[in-house]
């Protein structure tokens, strides 16, 4: 395979050389410096954890010269479309009454600039591609989600932050080399993440991958807060662990994209029509001794003892992924079949615990609320929590027909405390309000009646 400088950044059409694109770098139109402040805030506080598609040192350059270059007015933009969705803040909304409306007119600024950049790609444009198509994906722009990441994919292709940067340019700065696999690992996050959700082909190959992970370094003695403005806030950078509790987000997400290509593909043995596909349990034991392993490297910081310690939220969410993906893998060899050579009732009691964890995780992130205001902090989660949620809640609804009565009795309760949560986090995802409707017509085509009421 042949690479050359273009693979790092070089040889497209200069953005501001393209009269459609140079318009926006003459009228930004940002919010105000106080309103960015708190946008970005946001972000570091609730967004980069998941997604560290910057490098404080160098963003923080780019914001105290103004260094606005369409790609980085869209990257921005982004930014600030998915960020407003953790805001109570009426004036962000294009219509005062609808709460969905949060951030909608970033997302056409966005999409604006988009449009004058198809051929000048580069890093800004990819990350601002990734955030676009999170919003999108929590706020019932599925179609969008799916063809923002796609394009994220193909552009971080073009510029070879699939690749080793050592081995594309042994010359490369340091901080080039750090932006450009987080930015690659959080496109690779979101693929996984997204196609898992809808159930459509990954669009990265892992062979084609052998880019590190980012190390989250940065500049030494950078100044960890900075003003916009005298009269703004203080903006506060990244919590200093955040890239490197990533990258334990990148190699659970890499065992899901197994998990799905192995067992969810068309051509995998498991998803054949022929029920004899079941009886080779090498990829469930393999993945399974995968999960295990990953477990068991998670730092004394990021371990999940108790609720009662009340974790964070990217502790939460990063053992909730985990549950979501044992789910995922056991859930094939959950029902009991005369052609299988696997005990079934194992891979059900895997995945009724791994769905009984997500739920009791979900309900104490519900009852406590975040640091800084009377909100619960389940509000605080990224889209993908209604996607692990939902996962939950299906075996909880096979798990209530169970000829088991004590099974049966608690499933109910626990798909109860599942419709709750979801009925709060549609809230800030409105595809929470879709999936909790789903798991109602679910329970009425089985004619299972819950115990007690949703909005009790």
């Amino acid at each position: 395979m042949f690479y050359n400088q273009r693979h790092w950044g070089g040889f497209s059409v200069r953005e501001r050389d393209v009269p459609e694109a140079r318009k926006f770098v003459e009228n930004p139109d940002l919010p105000s410096p106080e309103m960015m402040t708190k946008l970005l805030n946001l972000y570091f506080t609730f967004v980069h954890p998941f997604a560290p598609v910057i490098v404080w040192s160098k963003f923080l350059k780019r914001l105290q010269t103004k260094n606005y270059s369409p790609s980085f007015l869209f990257l921005l933009n982004s930014l600030f479309a998915v960020s407003s969705r953790f805001s109570d803040d009426v004036s962000l909304r294009t219509d005062p009454t609808k709460p969905e409306t949060l951030g909608v007119h970033f997302v056409e600024k966005a999409k604006a600039i988009l449009d004058t950049i198809y051929d000048s790609p580069d890093i800004h444009c990819v990350g601002g591609l990734i955030l676009l198509s999170y919003q999108q994906m929590g706020t019932g722009g599925g179609y969008r989600a799916w063809m923002f990441i796609g394009l994220a994919i193909r552009m971080a292709q073009h510029l070879g932050l699939n690749r080793d940067c050592v081995k594309l340019n042994p010359n490369m700065p340091i901080l080039d080399r750090e932006e450009r696999n987080r930015v690659w690992w959080t496109c690779f996050v979101a693929d996984r993440i997204i196609s898992a959700t809808f159930g459509r082909p990954q669009g990265i190959n892992e062979h084609d991958v052998d880019a590190t992970y980012p190390e989250g370094i940065d500049e030494e003695n950078i100044q960890l807060e900075y003003r916009i403005d005298s009269t703004a806030p203080m903006l506060t950078g990244p919590s200093p662990r955040s890239e490197k509790n990533f990258v334990y987000m990148a190699s659970l997400t890499k065992i899901m994209g197994r998990v799905m290509l192995s067992l969810y593909s068309p051509m995998s043995k498991a998803s054949s029509r022929s029920n004899s596909s079941m009886t080779n349990p090498a990829p469930l034991e393999q993945l399974d001794k995968e999960l295990t392993e990953w477990l068991l490297q998670l730092p004394p910081h990021l371990q999940f003892r108790s609720v009662q310690q009340e974790p964070g939220t990217f502790v939460c969410t990063l053992h909730m992924t985990f549950y979501a993906t044992l789910i995922l893998l056991h859930r094939p060899y959950s029902h009991q079949s005369s052609h299988s050579t696997h005990d079934w009732s194992i891979s059900l009691s895997i995945c009724t615990s791994a769905a009984n964890n997500t739920i009791e995780m979900a309900s104490n992130l519900m009852t406590t609320s975040d640091d800084n205001r009377d909100v619960p902090r389940l509000k605080r989660l990224l889209h993908s929590a209604v996607f692990i949620l939902f996962t939950a809640g299906l075996i909880h609804i096979t798990n209530c027909t169970s000829l088991d009565p004590v099974l049966a009795a608690s499933a109910k309760l626990r798909t109860v405390e599942t419709l709750r949560c979801l009925s709060v986090i549609e809230d800030v995802w409105i595809t929470g309000k879709w999936c909790g409707v789903n798991i109602k017509n679910l329970l009425k085509s089985r004619n299972i009646e819950l115990p007690c009421s949703v909005e009790g």
